[in-house]
C-alpha cells in the first residue's frame, strides 16, 4: 500500500509538472511572442515554485476522504501563490517587461484549467483502482454500536474510498469477540491504540455514542502517541438533517445540521438568473397577460389580479400574484384549497389553471426578490400552518426563496395536496433540490417546465 501510494505521489508531480510546461507550450504555438529562453525560465520557476506551494497549500495531502472540490480549491491556491511568486520575482529583476500580458494570462488561466483536469482525472482513476481491491488503506474502529455499523456499511457503499475496517474495540464485554458488521471485535477499548501502533494501521475513526465524552478524552489522551490519523465519527446520524457541514469560530468546531445550502455566491448567481431570465420572460408574456386582463373583465365581475399571503424565505411572508380563476379571494389563516372541479373556478380561470397561466404575474415576484423563477412552490400560509407540525422538516422548504416552477412539479407532484402521501412526496423533492443546487438544475427545471410545464392534468 505505501509503495503503490508512492507511485501515485510520484504520477501526481510528474502529470503536473507536464500540466505546466504543456499549457505554456500550447500557448507559446498559438501566440507565439516574447523570448522563448525567457519563457522557458518562466516555465521552470513555476513548476519548482508550484511544487512548494502545493505542499504548502495542502494540494499533496491525502484527501480521499475529502469532496474535490476542496483538492480543487487547494490546487488553484497553489497555481496563484505560484504566479504570485513569479511576478515578484520578475519585478524584482526588471523582467516584467519582457513577457506578454496577454500570453501570461492565457498560461495562468489554461494552466488552472489543466491542472484541475489532471487532478480529477487522476482521482477517478484511484477510485477505479480502489474499486478493484487496490490501494487501500485499513481502518479500526473504536465503538462497535449502531455509529460503527453505519460507518461500516458507509465505507462499503463508497468502495472508492479504499478504506478496509480491520478491527473494532468496545467497552462492552457481550460485544468482545463477537463482530460488528463483519469486523472482529478484539477487545475494550483501552486496547485499541497497541494494535494500530504494532500493526501500523493508518486510520482509526471513534464511533463512541455522545454519552461517552468521558470515554472518548481517555482514548484521544491515549492516541497522541500514535502516529494514526484519528477521526471522529459524530453521534448526529439519529437527527434528521440537511446541508450537514462543519466550520470553527475561534477554537471551537460547530457543526451545521440544517443551515442553509445558499452561500452569497450562489444566492447572486441565482439572483442574476432571475433577474437576466425573469426580464426577457416578462417581455415575451407581455401579449399574452394583456389578453388575459381582458379576457377575466369581460368574463367575471371581480379584480384581475388575485394576492395572498405567503411564506416565503426565513419564513417571512409574502403577497404573491396570480391572475384570478375564482370567484372568490380566500387569503389568510382559513383556507379551502381548490379541488379537480371546484365549483368556485370560474371557466376562463379553469382554462388558465390547466396551461399554467394563472402564474404568470408572478414574474413581477421574481423581479421584486420575494420570488425565484425555480424553487419550492409557496403555500397558503394555512396550508403551512396545517403541516408544519405533522410533517417533519416540512418548514425546510422556506430555506430558500420559493419559485414559480420547481423540481417537484416537474415530477408530477403539481396541484392539490388532498393526501399525507402527496405532501410528503413534494417535500422530499424540495428538499432534494434545496440541496443539490446548481445554475444547471435550474437550467433543466425551466426547460422541462417549459416542454411539459404549462400543461397539467392535475392542475
Amino acid at each position: 500500500m505505501t509503495n503503490f501510494s508512492s507511485k501515485i505521489s510520484t504520477t501526481t508531480r510528474i502529470a503536473e509538472i507536464l500540466v505546466i510546461t504543456g499549457s505554456m507550450l500550447f500557448v507559446y504555438v498559438i501566440y507565439p511572442m516574447g523570448d522563448a529562453a525567457h519563457l522557458t525560465i518562466a516555465t521552470l520557476l513555476g513548476t519548482i515554485i508550484y511544487s512548494f506551494a502545493a505542499e504548502l497549500t495542502g494540494a499533496n495531502a491525502d484527501l480521499r476522504l475529502r469532496p474535490f472540490f476542496i483538492e480543487a480549491r487547494r490546487v488553484l491556491g497553489a497555481w496563484i501563490l505560484t504566479f504570485l511568486c513569479l511576478i515578484v520575482i520578475s519585478w524584482a529583476t526588471k523582467h516584467t517587461s519582457t513577457f506578454s500580458r496577454l500570453q501570461i494570462g492565457m498560461w495562468a488561466a489554461l494552466g488552472a484549467g489543466m491542472l484541475v483536469a489532471a487532478r480529477g482525472s487522476i482521482r477517478n482513476l484511484l477510485a477505479l483502482y480502489r474499486r478493484q481491491g487496490r490501494n487501500q488503506r485499513q481502518a479500526v474502529l473504536i465503538g462497535a454500536g449502531s455509529l460503527a455499523q453505519q460507518w461500516i456499511q458507509t465505507v462499503r457503499n463508497y468502495p472508492e474510498l479504499g478504506i478496509v475496517p480491520v478491527a473494532a474495540y468496545d467497552d462492552d464485554p457481550v460485544k468482545i469477540g463477537g463482530e460488528c458488521k463483519g469486523v472482529p471485535v478484539l477487545g475494550d477499548c483501552g486496547h485499541a491504540v497497541t494494535f494500530v501502533n504494532e500493526k501500523h494501521v493508518p486510520m482509526v475513526f471513534l464511533t463512541l455514542p455522545h454519552n461517552a465524552e468521558k470515554r472518548a478524552r481517555q482514548i484521544l489522551d491515549q492516541f497522541l502517541s500514535s502516529p494514526a490519523n484519528l477521526y471522529i465519527i459524530p453521534d448526529i446520524f439519529t437527527f434528521q438533517l440537511m446541508n450537514l457541514n462543519a466550520f470553527q469560530v475561534g477554537d471551537i468546531p460547530v457543526i451545521a445540521l440544517s443551515a442553509s445550502p445558499m452561500s452569497a455566491r450562489k444566492e447572486i448567481l441565482k439572483r442574476a438568473e432571475d433577474l437576466i431570465l425573469g426580464i426577457l420572460a416578462l417581455i415575451v408574456a407581455s401579449p399574452v397577460m394583456l389578453g388575459i386582463t381582458l379576457a377575466i373583465k369581460l368574463t367575471s365581475p371581480g379584480p384581475v389580479f388575485f394576492r395572498q399571503w405567503r411564506y416565503g424565505l426565513d419564513g417571512r411572508e409574502i403577497r404573491i400574484w396570480k391572475f384570478r380563476t375564482m370567484c372568490v379571494t380566500e387569503d389568510g389563516y382559513r383556507f379551502q384549497q381548490a379541488t379537480r372541479d371546484d365549483w368556485r373556478i370560474t371557466p376562463l380561470g379553469r382554462l388558465l389553471r390547466r396551461f399554467s397561466l394563472d402564474e404568470l404575474p408572478q414574474l413581477f415576484n421574481v423581479l421584486d426578490g420575494s420570488m425565484s423563477l425555480v424553487g419550492p412552490r409557496p403555500h397558503a400560509v394555512a396550508h403551512d400552518e396545517s403541516f408544519r407540525s405533522r410533517l417533519p422538516g416540512y418548514m425546510w422548504r422556506l430555506k430558500i426563496k420559493p419559485g414559480i416552477t420547481g423540481w417537484a412539479q416537474v415530477n408530477g407532484w403539481r396541484g392539490e395536496t388532498d393526501t399525507m402521501e402527496k405532501m410528503e412526496k413534494r417535500v422530499e423533492h424540495d428538499h432534494y433540490y434545496i440541496e443539490n443546487w446548481t445554475l444547471s438544475l435550474d437550467i433543466r427545471i425551466l426547460w422541462l417546465t417549459l416542454l411539459h410545464g404549462f400543461v397539467n392534468d392535475n392542475a
